[in-house]
């Protein structure tokens, strides 16, 4: 009996292992999908569906892909950037709108942007003390006056947190104590969110 019951729980945990993750992505993708499809339904259930005589699923979401796609030729254009700027910049001058737009824009832009670009390679550096190490990616180079003031030459690591990468530290690490990694910049992103569960293979 017990090496029945011990057979049904190796079975249990391996269908378990299996069932997670997939249950998992298609709760992420069912969540994302009704988000954006909800978006627009205010407008689309009083106005297309009696038209169309019947609610289609995903139309909204249609609709929100086709409103982006105009926005994002309108302010790749000269006439919509300068619209956009003057926008972004009357919005800067509220307060608190202020602090909430510019970190979701920072967000956004860390996801929405080259990775590769934004972050050049990956390092190992201690922090937050000495002995115990952190992944980071290097960033852009340093400040001239930072360099100048330094003992020795430094390097601009971003340290994020786990599960948000969004949010870290950046620290000046001498370049002589930064520990490159042949890792790339997309593996530690997997390491981070998984809080080191994740294993990138090689």
């Amino acid at each position: 009996m017990a090496v029945v019951l011990a057979r049904l729980r190796n079975y249990f945990i391996a269908g378990l292992a299996v069932f997670t993750p997939l249950v998992l992505t298609v709760w992420i993708l069912w969540m994302g999908f009704s988000f954006f499809d909800g978006i627009l339904k205010p407008i689309v259930r009083p106005v297309i569906t009696p038209i169309l005589g019947r609610e289609i699923p995903g139309l909204s979401l249609l609709l929100n892909i086709l409103l982006l796609i105009v926005l994002g030729v309108f302010v790749t254009h000269a006439l919509g950037r300068r619209v956009y700027n003057l926008f972004e910049k009357s919005l800067l001058r509220i307060p608190i709108i202020s602090g909430i737009y510019s970190t979701a824009k920072e967000a956004s832009n860390l996801f929405l942007s080259n990775k590769d670009k934004s972050f050049r390679a990956v390092v190992l550096v201690e922090f937050p003390k000495g002995g115990t190490y952190s992944l980071g990616f290097t960033t852009a180079a340093t400040i001239e006056e930072i360099q100048d003031k330094t003992a020795s030459e430094v390097i601009n690591v971003y340290v994020p947190t786990t599960p948000n990468p969004t949010s870290g530290f950046l620290i000046m690490v001498p370049k002589s104590e930064v520990i490159p990694l042949d890792m790339s910049v997309e593996k530690a992103f997997k390491v981070i969110l998984s809080g080191g569960l994740t294993k990138p293979k090689d």
